[in-house]
């Protein structure tokens, strides 16, 4: 094995579902009220759901190929050539939503804290100290997820708990108005948002219990729904229809926050935020990392992590030409994009390997 570290039960937890919400609590309320309105409270739910499949597809597969990744049992199914093609296409999908990862976080720093800084710097501090966790190893990772993510999810409820002090909830009525259409049309981004939950597929021969990690996934997914149900309906009774004109809205709760009278949060919030980004770059960077190598039957990835790292910054900087492309391509270009990786693919693989009658290990 090129990695030799485990992670517990709880890191994957934290992990998987920072995985998601570390982007999703800032961009989801606009997306998805922009179709659903009141009733974009409902859109975590219907994409629980989608994520509790892709974690049902990746372990059926992980059980068949006990101690391997996606990438390597994807040649076991297919064969070499074949598996080696869709290894490329598997790493082409880590590096280009690692590159989306990173650009999001140096333009909303730059749009809410250093406007005149440019974009390339925050992506390169975001990259160098992700690139040091993934050196470090998926262990490492891990070990940082038990220590930032609770504190992290833990004062992030306290923050929109208290913003839900200025909170109107007449504004969630009447319950779907216009039929349950619109929440389903809403679901389609967050659908592929969920769907990054694939990315047990890699890790899950490292949890020092591999059998718990379905058990872990849904779970993970269920508290994450929550969450966002929670951060859609903060965002709502505080906002309003205002909420669909707001580029990062969750953003703008702590500023309605004072502590004391006088103390306002916001910094806090970015501070959060960060340490969640940086922990979810980490994963999708560890992932790139670790899939090339096994691709390319290295014996070691840590020679190749500062290139990817050149190789995922540059993503981030050619993949758009301006800010106003970023939230196109979130609820335009990703959606389908996702759905052929997250649950097309596995699928198909899935299938393949029952046909071939391969079965579960444990």
């Amino acid at each position: 094995m090129l990695e030799r570290g485990k992670i517990s039960g709880i890191a994957l937890a934290l992990i998987l579902i920072n995985l998601v919400g570390a982007t999703a609590v800032v961009a989801l309320p606009a997306v998805t009220a922009r179709s659903a309105l009141r009733d974009a409270w409902l859109t975590p739910v219907v994409s629980a759901v989608s994520g509790i499949v892709v974690i049902l597809l990746v372990t059926a597969l992980g059980r068949r190929f006990p101690g391997k990744s996606l990438i390597e049992y994807t040649q076991d199914i297919l064969g070499s050539w074949p598996g080696k093609a869709v290894g490329v296409l598997y790493l082409f999908f880590f590096f280009q939503s690692s590159g989306v990862i990173i650009r999001e976080f140096g333009e909303l720093l730059s749009a809410t804290i250093m406007p005149r800084t440019p974009v390339l710097i925050f992506n390169t501090i975001i990259v160098l100290l992700a690139a040091y966790s993934v050196r470090s190893g998926l262990e490492v990772i891990g070990r940082l997820s038990e220590l930032l993510l609770p504190w992290v999810i833990t004062l992030y409820t306290v923050i929109i708990l208290f913003g839900l002090q200025k909170a109107d909830y007449s504004r969630l009525l009447p319950v779907l108005e216009n039929g349950f259409a619109p929440v389903l049309l809403a679901s389609l981004t967050p659908l592929g948002w969920m769907g990054e939950m694939l990315l047990l597929g890699m890790i899950l021969p490292y949890l020092s219990k591999p059998h718990q990690g379905r058990k872990i996934g849904i779970w993970s997914v269920i508290i994450l729904g929550f969450l966002l149900v929670i951060d859609e309906i903060a965002n709502i009774t505080v906002f309003g229809r205002e909420v669909t004109r707001l580029r990062y809205p969750t953003f703008m709760i702590p500023s309605e926050i004072l502590l004391g009278g006088f103390l306002r949060i916001d910094a806090l919030f970015v501070i959060l935020w960060t340490a969640g980004l940086l922990t979810k770059l980490a994963i999708f960077y560890y992932v790139s990392v670790l899939g090339t190598a096994q691709l390319l039957n290295l014996r070691d990835y840590k020679p190749i992590v500062l290139p990817i790292g050149v190789i995922l910054t540059a993503f981030s900087i050619l993949s758009f030409q301006n800010v106003v492309e970023i939230p196109t391509h979130i609820t335009k270009g990703f959606p389908p994009f996702a759905y052929l990786f997250e649950w097309a693919l596995p699928l198909a693989l899935l299938l393949i390997a029952i046909i071939r009658g391969v079965k579960p290990k444990y």
